[in-house]
């Protein structure tokens, strides 16, 4: 994949640099140009590869992303969240007036009132249990998996009626560097695995459902460049929890509903709140600002903004 990505697009950078070279291009993901573009708009999502190297090769960083941050460094640059500009500025210097922050919205095809025989043919489907509380996205270090499932360990420890934790995604492959911590984490508490579940991949279509089934939403994460479990979490009304990390604090959830990366006693005494039927009290409402409308409606003007920009400055 990285190897056709960085063909086709340096086709099309050559192409643009020979045939259209002032012509303004938009690019909804980094590119990684041999020939930089003049007038480019880039989408920034996150700082992962520069904070820790490749997910897969910690320390590393790969060509493409070298070759991606020389051509960040010559553009306008959208970024999902006030964290990802920040992140820009200290690691790379590219000054703030460059960066223009937009959050991520919802897509107008998620399903915000998820009917309830969508609800029990999901719920069959997946054999999930009545109760359960939900972990969605992926297994990297950064997700901080280890950390929650201590946290979870020592709860179900104080409270046996805390509920089986669904782990959802696509389990990494065997010799990844986060495999190791993730299945150690397990096999550290005797009688662990039993209480958990593992669904494996949820297709776009069955995501509102899935959040809708949970009684708790726990986003343990040390670093997102955003934090979309959040917002579709909220969107149909179910509980969050979340770090006090990166981006989740831009996201409208209360203060009461973060927790610490660095002490797993905050984390523990909200799901033993949680356990006790205290769910509620992470309830809270859906940021318009995140629903598709409202998020197009940024991005357009974005947009708009930076095209009068080329036309008066040529960048």
């Amino acid at each position: 994949f990285a190897f056709n990505h960085l063909f086709w697009v340096n086709c099309l950078s050559l192409h643009l640099r020979l045939r259209r070279p002032r012509a303004p291009v938009f690019s909804p993901i980094e590119v990684y140009t041999l020939i930089p573009l003049c007038r480019l708009l880039i989408t920034a999502h996150d700082c992962y590869a520069d904070r820790f190297g490749s997910p897969y090769h910690p320390g590393r960083t790969s060509l493409g992303r070298r070759l991606s941050i020389r051509q960040l460094k010559r553009s306008r640059i959208l970024s999902v969240s006030q964290f990802t500009s920040r992140e820009l500025h200290e690691l790379h210097r590219i000054p703030l007036s460059q960066i223009n922050t937009v959050h991520n919205w919802l897509p107008r095809d998620y399903t915000l009132n998820p009917r309830a025989e969508q609800l029990e043919e999901l719920r069959a489907q997946l054999d999930l249990p009545a109760r359960f509380w939900l972990y969605i996205g992926g297994f990297r270090l950064n997700k901080n998996l280890p950390f929650l499932l201590e946290a979870y360990a020592a709860a179900r420890a104080t409270n046996p009626n805390v509920p089986p934790l669904v782990i959802a995604g696509n389990a990494p492959p065997v010799d990844t560097p986060f495999t190791g911590p993730f299945n150690a984490a397990i096999d550290r508490h005797p009688g662990l695995r039993k209480h958990l579940q593992f669904p494996g991949f949820i297709p776009d279509k069955n995501l509102s459902s899935l959040y809708k089934l949970a009684e708790l939403v726990v986003c343990p994460s040390t670093y997102e460049g955003f934090g979309y479990p959040v917002i579709e979490a909220t969107s149909v009304g179910t509980p969050v929890i979340a770090t006090r990390a990166t981006s989740f604090t831009e996201l409208g959830l209360p203060e009461g509903n973060h927790f610490s990366i660095e002490d797993p006693q905050e984390l523990i005494s909200l799901l033993l709140q949680a356990a006790e039927g205290q769910t509620n009290q992470f309830r809270s409402s859906f940021p318009p600002q995140f629903s598709p409308a409202n998020g197009e409606s940024r991005f357009r003007a974005a947009i708009s903004q930076w095209l009068k920009s080329t036309k008066t400055t040529g960048k």
